[in-house]
């Protein structure tokens, strides 16, 4: 593992460097990973802090890489549950020496916590089925793979959160826009009311008072003077005119003040 210390940390900065998606960016590590330390399986465990438990995220290989899963620990079954406590890699160099016969899957064992600070993301599990692949003595090297890891694991987590939370404000806008738009549909027709009550209002007394005199003239027309058809025609054509200019002001209406009308009834206020 010489070139952990060289290659390994730049590929993870041109990793993170790249932008990528969540998957992408487990499957650049996870192929990283590969070229620089071999193994046959690997898992990766994310904490869930609210259940205080280990979750398999991503799996490479054929198995599942744990220890003693017979066994029920605090966070998961299996050694990962203890690992996860650690502060430093676990590295089991030979199964078959240990627990012969008992882990056939793989016979060289290493168990990665990863933090970030004094917060806890996961633990990385490597398996092998030849022992000796992984040694005691490269103790270091893994750490500083499980602290580069533990970083592109923590930008994941993040980006995750970033993600929901836009997620969230977006449905918030959403959800703003569309009150906006009832609100606005809601003035518009309440608008469209005060409108026709003013209409209503204005224009019906004239034109009540139109139709009252046309109807007495054409009742009247033979035996009335002269003179009060005369004037019954010039009051028609005040009450036209009078229509004509409330007509005018509803055409120059420039805002959607409005004033009491009867009880809660409003109506557009004339300019």
């Amino acid at each position: 593992m010489s070139t952990v210390k060289t290659e390994f940390l730049s590929e993870i900065v041109s990793i993170l460097q790249k932008g990528l998606g969540t998957d992408e960016i487990y499957e650049a590590v996870f192929d990283l990973l590969e070229k620089t330390v071999p193994f046959d399986s690997a898992t990766l465990y994310l904490y869930n802090q609210k259940n205080d438990s280990l979750e398999v995220i991503l799996q490479k290989g054929n198995d599942i890489v744990e220890l003693v899963r017979e066994i029920p620990f605090e966070r998961s079954d299996g050694l990962s549950s203890w690992v996860s406590k650690q502060k430093t890699p676990i590295i089991l160099e030979s199964l078959t020496k240990a627990r012969p016969g008992k882990e056939g899957r793989f016979c060289s064992f290493v168990s990665m916590p990863l933090w970030v600070g004094k917060s806890l993301l996961g633990v990385l599990n490597l398996g092998h089925q030849e022992p000796g692949i992984f040694k005691l003595k490269d103790r270091d090297d893994f750490e500083i793979v499980s602290t580069q890891i533990s970083i592109v694991l923590d930008k994941i987590i993040l980006q995750k959160k970033l993600q929901e939370q836009n997620k969230i404000l977006q449905n918030a806008l959403n959800d703003l826009e569309k009150a906006q738009n009832m609100l606005i549909e809601k003035e518009r027709l309440a608008a469209i009311g005060e409108i026709v009550v003013t209409v209503n209002h204005e224009i019906n007394n004239p034109l009540s008072s139109i139709i009252g005199l046309t109807e007495i003239l054409e009742l009247t027309f033979q035996t009335v003077d002269p003179q009060k058809v005369k004037n019954g025609l010039k009051a028609i054509l005040s009450q036209t005119k009078r229509i004509q200019r409330i007509t005018q002001q509803l055409l120059e209406i420039k805002s959607s003040e409005s004033q009491e009308y009867i009880g809660n009834t409003r109506m557009i206020k004339l300019p």
